[in-house]
């Protein structure tokens, strides 16, 4: 087992030249992946591929919100904004993020007025609009939920290298439907529609209004 473990270690430093180049992710920001996610830290350490350039997410793409009206990247241009990938079916990783953009946005204050919360529902199944708002009436009074189709939603996951996959069995109980595994981070979009930075889902909400207040 030992042996297998530094095998493992060995090919992950191979992938990233050697480089600890982002800190260890706490193993509970992984909502229901708890196990496996300590698991993995305990393996990988801070060794890790290099994160992406914020400024190559993001880009076109047309939705639906959460009342029915076409919207594309367009719509919130002139406006900071903060985008959050996810599913309504989660009950651990999303309303974890969801609650802890909504006590971001209260710890900004006045600032916290010039950006628009916004949840992108990276489901497969067909839009249920009414769902998607009843969900988010839960957060944020300003929380605008956007679904698509299929290939509208391919599109917007492309565009921000979202990693969403469908698991054969859910982790929790709590969770409806099929589970989806997929990455938390929360992005931070400019009033011209520039990915400025991304913070994980689980960043406490004063490190993440800080951050935030260095670039509006």
């Amino acid at each position: 087992m030992r042996r297998l473990k530094a095998c493992l270690l060995a090919a992950l430093l191979a992938l990233s030249g050697g480089a600890a180049v982002l800190p260890p992710v706490p193993a509970e920001a992984h909502g229901s992946r708890y196990p496996l996610a300590k698991e993995e830290q305990r393996l990988l350490r801070s060794y890790t591929l290099k994160p992406n350039d914020p400024q190559m997410l993001g880009g076109a793409f047309e939705m639906t919100d959460h009342n029915g009206r076409a919207v594309t990247d367009r719509t919130f241009h002139g406006k900071w904004a903060l985008f959050f990938f996810g599913y309504t079916g989660c009950r651990e990783a999303c309303p974890l993020g969801l609650e802890h953009i909504t006590q971001t946005l209260e710890r900004l204050g006045p600032d916290g007025e010039k950006i628009q919360p916004v949840f992108v529902d990276v489901g497969m199944e067909a839009p249920d609009l009414k769902g998607l708002k009843q969900f988010l009436s839960h957060f944020h009074p300003r929380f605008l939920g956007l679904a698509g189709t299929r290939a509208q939603t391919f599109d917007i996951v492309r565009a921000y290298k979202i990693r969403r996959e469908y698991m054969a069995t859910n982790y929790s109980k709590k969770e409806v439907g099929p589970r989806i595994d997929h990455t938390t981070y929360i992005f931070l979009v400019d009033a011209e529609g520039k990915t400025r930075g991304y913070f994980h889902h689980a960043m406490p909400p004063d490190e993440m209004a800080a951050f935030i207040k260095k670039h509006i």
